[in-house]
Formats: C-alpha cells, sequence, structure tokens
C-alpha cells in the first residue's frame, strides 16, 4: 500500500481567482483592440466627412453613371453621383448627389446645374473631352452663403449666370429666328466678341428672344445708340440706289450671327438684362435707330379701306424719319355702327421716343404725350407707298389740320387708337397706263422716216471720193508732221551739242552789260555837255593872236635849234661817249674795283631813291601837259581848216601830244623802277 501510494501522482494546486485572472490576461489581446479603434475612427471620418446628399431633377440621364459621374464646379470635381432614379410620376430623372461638407454651405437656392455632353453644331464640336472622361454634372453657385437647400430642377443649357463679372448680358428681340442660333457668333467690326444662347419665344409670342453675352471689354462699347443687325444669308434688294447684293461670309452662312455698333456718341452705358432690337441688314440698322423695346410706345390704327400690301416690319415715318415699324396686322369690326358690322384693318406699330425729337432718356409716357399733344393739333397716320417704283407701303404721321378733330386716348386698351387720315397711294397701273397713251401718241411714223433720211444721208457722205480720200490725206499730213519732229529734235540735239544754250545765255549777259554801260554814260552826258559849254565859253574868251604868234615863235626857235652845228654834231658826240664808256667798262673789269662798283651801287641805289622821289611829281607834269595840249588844239579847231596858221599850230599840238605822252611813259617806267634811270636797262 505503501508503495502504491509513493507512484501516485499529487493533485493540482488550486489557485484563486484573482491569481488565474492574472494568469489568462496578455498584451496580444491590444492588437485588435487597437485595429477595430482605427476601424471605427476611419469610419466615422469617412462616414462624417463624406459630404451630404441632394437630389437634381433632369429630363433624362444620358450618360450618368452612379460612382463615376461627378459634380465640377469651375472645373473642379466637388461631388459624385450615388444614385438615380425616377420622380413618383415618371416624367424626369432624379440623381442624387453626394457634395463635399466643404461646398454644401454655398450651395443655396440660386444654385444651377446642367449635364455637360459633347454637342455638335454649325459652329463646330464642344466638350470633346467628355468622349473620353465621360458626361459630367456642373453647378454653379455664387460665393455667399445661404440657407441649405436639397431639391432642384437642372438646367437643359449651360447657365448665363456663370459669365456675369465677365462680360454683360443682354437680350435680342427678332419678329423670326432668322440669323438666330445657338452659339452663333457676336461681331463687332467682324472681331468676334460674344456668343448667342438660350432661344426662347416672349410672353406674349410676338417675337423670338435671344440672350446674348458680349464679352469685357468690349461690353464697354454697348450703349443706347447700339443697333444690332442680322448678318447670316444674303439678300438683295433694288432700291432707289439700283439693285443691291449683300452676301456674308460662308460661315455665316451656315452658322448664323449677328452684328452691332454705336452709331453716335451720347448714349448711356446699358444694364445686364437690356433688350435690343434685331434689324434685319445693316443699311436698316444705320437708318432706325431705336431704344430699348421696353421704351417702344405701341399704337394701332384702323384703317377703312381695303388696302393690300401693307406686311409686318413695314417703316413707321415721321418727317421723312423711320421711327418705328408695323408689328401686328389683323381685323376688327366697328361696334360703334352695329348695322352694317363694318369690317376695319387692324395695323399695330411701335414707335421709338428717342426717333420723335424728344430728349435722351425720355421715357413711353413722354412719348404718349407727346403724341397726344400732336394728335389735337392734326397729325393722323395713313398708309402710303415709298420704295423705288411705289410698290412698298408704310405708315407715315403726317400733319392734317384740316381734318375733323380727335384726340388720342392713351389709356385705351390694349394700345391707344391713333386717328387715320386716308391712304396716299401711288398707283402704278394708271401710271403705266398714262406712260402707254402718251407713247401711243407719238407720231412713230414720223420718226421713223426722219431716221431712216438721216440714215440715207449718212451713207452718202460716206461713200464720196473726197471723204474716202480724207484716211490718205490724214496720214500724209502725220508723216509730214514726224517728218517735221524729227528734223526739230536733230536740230535740237545740234544746238545741244554746240553748246548753244550757254552761248546764248553769255551773248545776253554781255548785252546786259553793254546795256548797263550805255545807261551809265547817257547817264554821266548831260554833266558831260555841261562841262563841254563851260570849256566852250572860256575859250571864247582866250586871245588866239597872242596864242598864235607864241607858237610861231616856238616854232622858229626849235627849227634853229636843230639847224645848228651843236644839234648836227650831237650824234658823233654821242657815238664818241660810248666807245669811251666801253672802254672805261673794260678798264674796270680788268681792275681790281670790286669794292668801289658796291659802293657805287649803294650810292646808286641813294640816287634812285632819290629819282623814284622826283619822279612820283612826273605824273601830275605829264598830265599838265596833256591838259595843255587838249586846250590847244581846241583853240586852233576854231579856226578854219584851210588856214596856214591852223595847219602848223595843229603840226605843232600833234608833237607836243607825242612829247607828253613820251614824258608820260618815261615817268611811269621811272616810278616803276627808278634803278633803271641809273643803269640804263
Amino acid at each position: 500500500m505503501s508503495e502504491d501510494s509513493s507512484f501516485r501522482p499529487a493533485s493540482p494546486a488550486r489557485r484563486t481567482a484573482a491569481r488565474a485572472a492574472q494568469a489568462g490576461f496578455s498584451l496580444i489581446w491590444l492588437v485588435p483592440i487597437l485595429a477595430l479603434a482605427v476601424t471605427l475612427g476611419l469610419t466615422w471620418n469617412a462616414y462624417s466627412g463624406r459630404g451630404e446628399l441632394i437630389s437634381v431633377e433632369f429630363k433624362d440621364a444620358t450618360g450618368i453613371t452612379p460612382g463615376q459621374t461627378t459634380l465640377k464646379f469651375r472645373e473642379i470635381t466637388v461631388g459624385e453621383v450615388e444614385s438615380v432614379r425616377f420622380t413618383e410620376d415618371l416624367r424626369n430623372v432624379l440623381v442624387e448627389i453626394r457634395v463635399d461638407k466643404d461646398v454644401i454651405p454655398y450651395i443655396d437656392a440660386d444654385a444651377e446645374f446642367w449635364i455637360v455632353r459633347p454637342t455638335v453644331s454649325a459652329q463646330g464640336i464642344s466638350r470633346l473631352d467628355t468622349v473620353l472622361s465621360g458626361v459630367f454634372i456642373e453647378g454653379f453657385w455664387d460665393s455667399a452663403r445661404g440657407p441649405e437647400v436639397k431639391h432642384f430642377v437642372g438646367l437643359d443649357k449651360p447657365s448665363l449666370a456663370r459669365l456675369v463679372g465677365e462680360g454683360t448680358l443682354i437680350t435680342l428681340s427678332s419678329p423670326g429666328a432668322k440669323g438666330l442660333a445657338e452659339g452663333a457668333p457676336v461681331t463687332f467690326r467682324g472681331l468676334e466678341v460674344g456668343r448667342m444662347q438660350n432661344l426662347r419665344l416672349s410672353d406674349t409670342d410676338e417675337s423670338v428672344l435671344a440672350d446674348v453675352f458680349i464679352e469685357a471689354p468690349h461690353d464697354q462699347r454697348l450703349t443706347t445708340t447700339s443697333v444690332f443687325w442680322d448678318t447670316s444669308g444674303f439678300s438683295v434688294s433694288l432700291g432707289s440706289k439700283g439693285l443691291s447684293l449683300n452676301v456674308a461670309s460662308l460661315s455665316k452662312l451656315v452658322q448664323g450671327g449677328v452684328a452691332f455698333t454705336t452709331l453716335t456718341t451720347g448714349g448711356q452705358k446699358v444694364p445686364s438684362g437690356y433688350v435690343y432690337r434685331l434689324q434685319p441688314d445693316e443699311e436698316t440698322a444705320r437708318t432706325s435707330l431705336f431704344g430699348s423695346a421696353e421704351e417702344d410706345v405701341r399704337l394701332t390704327m384702323l384703317i377703312d379701306n381695303d388696302i393690300s400690301g401693307l406686311s409686318t416690319d413695314a417703316d413707321v415715318l415721321y418727317e421723312g424719319l423711320v421711327v418705328g415699324r408695323v408689328t401686328e396686322l389683323g381685323v376688327d369690326v366697328d361696334e360703334s355702327r352695329p348695322e352694317d358690322e363694318q369690317v376695319q384693318q387692324r395695323v399695330t406699330f411701335v414707335v421709338a421716343p428717342g426717333r420723335l425729337g424728344l430728349q435722351q432718356g425720355a421715357s413711353h409716357d413722354d412719348a404718349l404725350r407727346f403724341l397726344q399733344e400732336r394728335v389735337a393739333k392734326g397729325l393722323r397716320a395713313r398708309v402710303t407707298s415709298t420704295g423705288f417704283l411705289g410698290t412698298s407701303l408704310a405708315i407715315q404721321l403726317v400733319e392734317e389740320p384740316l381734318m375733323p378733330p380727335a384726340t388720342l386716348n392713351i389709356d385705351q386698351q390694349p394700345y391707344p387708337v391713333m386717328p387715320s387720315a386716308p391712304p396716299e397711294i401711288s398707283d402704278l397701273g394708271g401710271s403705266a397706263e398714262g406712260l402707254m397713251q402718251r407713247i401711243g401718241s407719238l407720231n412713230i411714223e414720223e420718226l421713223l422716216q426722219s431716221a431712216t433720211n438721216a440714215l440715207d444721208a449718212i451713207t452718202k457722205v460716206a461713200a464720196s471720193p473726197d471723204t474716202q480720200a480724207v484716211p490718205k490725206a490724214l496720214r500724209e499730213t502725220l508723216d509730214e508732221a514726224r517728218s517735221a519732229a524729227a528734223d526739230v529734235k536733230a536740230m535740237t540735239a545740234e544746238l545741244r551739242e554746240a553748246n548753244a544754250a550757254a552761248n546764248l545765255s553769255r551773248m545776253l549777259d554781255e548785252a546786259a552789260s553793254a546795256a548797263e554801260a550805255v545807261k551809265l554814260a547817257a547817264a554821266g552826258a548831260p554833266e558831260m555837255i555841261a562841262k563841254i559849254d563851260t570849256a566852250a565859253g572860256k575859250v571864247g574868251e582866250i586871245s588866239f593872236a597872242e596864242i598864235s604868234a607864241e607858237a610861231e615863235g616856238i616854232l622858229s626857235d626849235l627849227r634853229a635849234m636843230l639847224g645848228s652845228e651843236d644839234a648836227e654834231q650831237l650824234p658823233r658826240n654821242l657815238s664818241d661817249t660810248l666807245e669811251a664808256a666801253s672802254g672805261l667798262l673794260n678798264d674796270l673789269r680788268d681792275g681790281n674795283a670790286a669794292g668801289s662798283l658796291n659802293e657805287a651801287l649803294g650810292s646808286a641805289k641813294v640816287a634812285a631813291d632819290e629819282v623814284a622821289a622826283a619822279a612820283k611829281t612826273l605824273p601830275e607834269l605829264s598830265e599838265r601837259f596833256q591838259r595843255l595840249a587838249a586846250r590847244a588844239e581846241a583853240t586852233v579847231a576854231t579856226y578854219g581848216d584851210s588856214g596856214a596858221v591852223n595847219r602848223e599850230a595843229r603840226a605843232m599840238i600833234v608833237e607836243l601830244s607825242r612829247a607828253a605822252a613820251a614824258f608820260g611813259s618815261l615817268a611811269r617806267t621811272i616810278e616803276r623802277n627808278p634803278q633803271a634811270f641809273i643803269l640804263g636797262r
């Protein structure tokens, strides 16, 4: 038993509950706990940051896929489509979009949504990027926080509100949709400055409206004096200027478009939403300047006569200017005469206050009061003919003071009725009939006979030999003229080669100089004549007998001196003197006389200076000799040519003149070269 008990296993030790709990806890259990906490945190973060859900109602959901289609604002994704389902009436599609919580405070009642898809039109393909990325929903809202809205109605077209602040949004009003198209360009002087969209009918169904956004800074050119016209297609018109063909560019023929310009200065800047009227062409726009369509005055006139040819858009004229247009034509029954049920033609037209001569900014009521005053003074509306042939009709506002008094009830509905006057329509048929009658009254046979006679006379003149010889004579004349021209050309060339122009110019200069000299000589002639008279008077006082006796004595002395032996011996003595001088020079050359010669030259220089000083008086002495000879000659000239005294005196005077001339020549020589008197050369 003891052995069995010794090998028996011991019973396990028992632990208390606290010790068991301490023994069963491990740090490994923290891992799943932390993972669960992180998961719950991420789940809560994703749930709290997932944004809020809004619903947008569209007509269809083409291209929209839950979980893929996004919501964008300014090309940035701000939400995602979660589900797409029908509305309760199954007419529309309800798209639920989860929007970021940072953006949801700005999505208020003014928010707008539309689906962006690729579109193909005459203007081209737009939003081609959505072909690859898929369609998306674009939203637009402002930067102001507002009350949250959870349900919206989507737009069929992009909103124009997103463009506000980058230009000006205006509205064009046109009687029809001609020239209006989605995305059609708006140009200013050929430059695209905007686009057209959101075409729709007006509330009265009288016109088609289109929204036009003009980009900045071109929107600054929009004023109340701006005009718009259709530039699509082409037009042919026949007017006073003849046939006019206006063809736009090929692109505008396809996609349409409008243009605008500002005609005058002084217009006011227009607010957003201002309504302009679209004119059919540029000429009409430039001649028909209207203000806003909201300021136009609508009037009605009733016509008793049956008039055909008046159409909508016809002009309304006042003082020769276009002030409005016809908007509607209809019939009306004159209730004032129920017995005969008179049917009248009703014409509704609009008038622009700015074209009536009112001040700038005149309102609708101002124009009505003006028309009311003019109607009281005789203003009436009538149908008149216009155009090149008078076939077009228009409404004309004219003064008819002889018409019965009438008033304009400005409170009449729907529009005030303008009193009418009898129409003034030119009868084209009557005018043509009168023209044909005048043509028929002409004597055509006499005119034809006169024309035939004139043609016969012309034929005879043309067939005559003299007339046929005219071309030959004319040709010969032309040949002679060519020959003469050639001769003149050759002569001109010869004169040019001979420098005739320069010679002629020189001759003219010499002639001018001679004429000037003659003029100067003639100017001194009176004074010279006076001096001659004075000299003649003095000569008359001289005793010619004494002068003659003295002259005879002088001649006798000269003869005696020349006939003496000393005069005959003078040449022989001069020759001897020259021989002696020559011998003396030879002796001086052979001897050493250089120093003496230098001294002699110095003395000669002094003597030459003295001779030069004395020579200064020689010109005066020579001049006195010349005057004496001239006086003697004048004195002798008073005697007859046949007298002996005269002949002797003349001979003596000639000798004296020669002596005076020789003396003068000697004086000039000595004056120029005083040493020549000493050196002999």
